[in-house]
């Protein structure tokens, strides 16, 4: 998109004007919703499919498997990553551009760990309320059910802490940042309202990992939790995208230390 048609500076606009690639340009919005579809597709599919073979096999009734099934999510997390890795490389090929022009300028690395840090920093009254949300939902020695039903042998737990927190960060910002939010943006105009749409799409995405049953249907209630937890992480974290101009590598440095540390407690039992 060139200067001469890239939307003018004006009241309701972000300092950050949106600056989409040809990439962006060629692409357009067909791109970004192939990534969501994509990942959703994957977190129902794979755990569906979980539940399908435990009922085949006999081990559980369907609502039983679907739990069960659940408690591998941070496992099999792996694999929605890399469908959706598969997805980037391909609409990257087909565009003539490469991973890296989806990271922003270039950033060295004091640059990143310094952006880290911010991002870390400013991800605290994100913590408190996600802490105050799971308190009142689930009271103060009770932790989440995504959290608490995870029972897998240790080399799966070691899995999950050393190859899905990595692959997470490759996959899912770069797929909402790099590339769903600049073609919304050359789409509609604005970045604040497409900002917008990717923290509510991307927190809805959430709803799905994982899926639970309870009193004979899907527990909706920990669905609206998961979207309300994670709501203010990914409008800090998209935020940080534009103040950190347009920089993707602190944002996934401080996801990777964030999820990563997450990942471990739970290994090592420091969150019973």
């Amino acid at each position: 998109m060139t200067a001469t048609n890239r939307p003018a500076a004006g009241a309701g606009q972000p300092a950050v004007q949106p600056q989409p690639s040809a990439a962006t340009a060629s692409s357009g919005v067909g791109g970004a919703g192939l990534l969501v579809a994509t990942r959703v597709a994957l977190w129902l599919g794979v755990q569906l499919l979980l539940a399908g073979l435990l009922v085949l096999g006999g081990a559980a009734p369907f609502g039983q498997a679907l739990n069960e099934a659940a408690g591998w999510w941070m496992v099999y997390a792996a694999l929605v990553d890399l469908g959706t890795l598969g997805v980037i490389f391909w609409l990257l090929g087909r565009d003539g551009r490469s991973y890296r022009d989806l990271l922003g300028p270039p950033t060295g690395v004091w640059q990143v760990a310094l952006g880290a840090l911010g991002v870390l920093a400013a991800s605290v009254p994100a913590v408190v309320f996600s802490g105050e949300l799971t308190s009142a939902r689930y009271g103060e020695d009770t932790i989440p059910p995504m959290f608490a039903i995870l029972d897998v042998p240790p080399l799966a737990s070691i899995f999950s802490v050393l190859v899905v927190p990595l692959l997470a960060e490759l996959a899912e910002p770069v797929a909402y940042l790099g590339v769903v939010l600049p073609r919304l943006e050359a789409r509609l105009g604005s970045a604040w309202l497409a900002a917008t749409i990717v923290v509510l799409v991307w927190a809805a995405e959430h709803a799905l990992y994982p899926l639970l049953v309870s009193g004979g249907g899907l527990d909706l209630e920990f669905a609206a939790y998961r979207v309300g937890s994670v709501l203010p992480y990914l409008a800090i974290w998209t935020a940080a995208y534009y103040a950190l101009g347009r920089r993707l590598l602190p944002i996934m440095a401080a996801r990777w230390a964030f999820n990563g540390g997450t990942a471990a407690a739970l290994a090592l039992g420091l969150v019973e």
